[in-house]
């Protein structure tokens, strides 16, 4: 009975010890990638990716290479380069994070409509597998993006619709079938294999009205409809919102949206700084989304974007780890001394990543930040962490490397 007595000898039970929370592993920095266009340009994005201390690496696997006719057995020449590709990352020290990506379809889906195709998503499916039998046992994950809704606004969407349809109907067609064709890869994936973790990436923040007028605001109300909410829906609950549901129309065939459900064991966020949206007949979905002019953006719209990006997707899934991808674009100055001073870009990086540290601290459970792209991928602005110079055949790294690369080791 004295065993049962507090140390005042009333009879008050002592508190059994509670056990100390396990520390939270700290985040881990990686690189993106990519996608280099030559051999020696994917070699030098590698290297600079070890040197600035990465520990993963995502890189997009390019399906008109890997399996040319888009369906049937892989391209041995593509495949032995991707081979290479992950044991070199195995052999740097980075973890190998593959990505399906939409883009680059083989030339006979493009012939035949390309995403607006209904076909497209179960070929899709069957390219996700057969990759995934090659490097399953050597990725850390496989990371599906469906690309929408930014993909299906892409102009190469339109340049593959059938002539006869009609540019929102190809919108519409894409985005749906972009959906469906994610649901079913990780469906297909996970029935090859329990043992691969999935992922599924998703793009960006919370769209901004244009201006405050109600024209504008209606045009955040179709493009989350038409964006986020048909994205996490879809591959969450098997089902579309509302408003989602009444644009797609008959396109949703029967059984659609519980084919676009997909097993997730962690998720992916895409952010390359916010987007306004404003009413435009003319745009895909009637809706034009895109950045704003330098100079008409406020200072705190791109970190706080990411901090409600963050925080909006731990809403969705609380107990999925989430991982992030960083992109920030911006004009270079002209080289200078051999070097590319891209101060705009150090800035960018500095207060976004300070926003995804403070998320963390606040026990958002992101695990990883991909930065980069570490090469220049032709886009415009330029977001990479380094040049290709021509002349000397090499990477030329700007200071936003050189600055990570001090951020990052210390």
């Amino acid at each position: 009975m004295g065993d049962l007595l507090g140390p005042g000898g009333r009879g008050e039970e002592l508190e059994p010890a509670r056990a100390a929370p396990a520390p939270r592993a700290a985040l881990v920095w990686g690189a993106d990638l990519g996608a280099p266009e030559t051999p020696r340009q994917e070699a030098g994005a590698l290297r600079l990716a070890a040197e600035m201390g990465a520990a993963a690496g995502r890189f997009t696997l390019d399906w008109a290479a890997l399996q040319p006719e888009g369906r049937g057995k892989l391209d041995p020449a593509a495949l032995a380069g991707l081979d290479r590709r992950v044991d070199a990352m195995g052999e740097a020290g980075l973890a190998p994070w593959p990505v399906l990506a939409p883009a680059r379809l083989p030339r006979d889906i493009r012939v035949r409509g390309g995403w607006t195709g209904r076909d497209t998503a179960w070929r899709f499916a069957e390219f996700a597998c057969r990759v995934a039998d090659r490097i399953g046992d050597r990725m850390t994950a496989l990371v599906v993006d469906a690309g929408a809704p930014g993909f299906a606004r892409d102009e190469t969407v339109q340049r593959d619709r059938p002539v006869a349809m009609a540019e929102g109907m190809a919108f519409r067609a894409a985005l749906h079938h972009l959906l469906l064709g994610r649901g079913l890869a990780l469906s297909a994936l996970r029935q090859e294999s329990t043992h691969w973790r999935l992922g599924a990436a998703l793009a960006g923040p919370p769209p901004e009205p244009w201006d405050d007028t109600l024209a504008s605001s209606d045009a955040v109300v179709f493009a989350e409809a038409l964006g986020w909410g048909a994205s996490v829906t879809t591959l969450r609950d098997g089902r579309y919102p509302e408003l989602a549901a009444e644009r797609l129309g008959r396109l949703v065939e029967e059984d659609d949206e519980t084919r676009c459900r997909g097993p997730v064991d962690l998720l992916l966020l895409d952010h390359a700084g916010p987007l306004w949206a404003r009413m435009d007949d003319a745009a895909p979905g009637g809706v034009d989304l895109r950045g704003r002019p330098r100079g008409t953006v406020p200072k705190s719209a791109g970190p706080d974007s990411l901090r409600r990006a963050i925080d909006r997707l731990a809403g969705a899934w609380p107990k999925l780890p989430l991982h992030l991808t960083l992109r920030i674009a911006a004009d270079d100055p002209p080289l200078r001394e051999g070097r590319i001073e891209d101060g705009v870009r150090i800035d960018g990086l500095e207060v976004h990543l300070e926003a995804a540290e403070a998320a963390f601290a606040a026990g958002a459970s992101l695990a990883t930040v991909f930065l980069g792209p570490v090469l220049d991928d032709g886009a415009a602005p330029p977001a990479g962490l380094a040049a290709w110079d021509r002349r000397a055949d090499a990477p030329l790294p700007k200071d936003s490397w050189r600055r990570l690369q001090s951020r990052i080791r210390g």
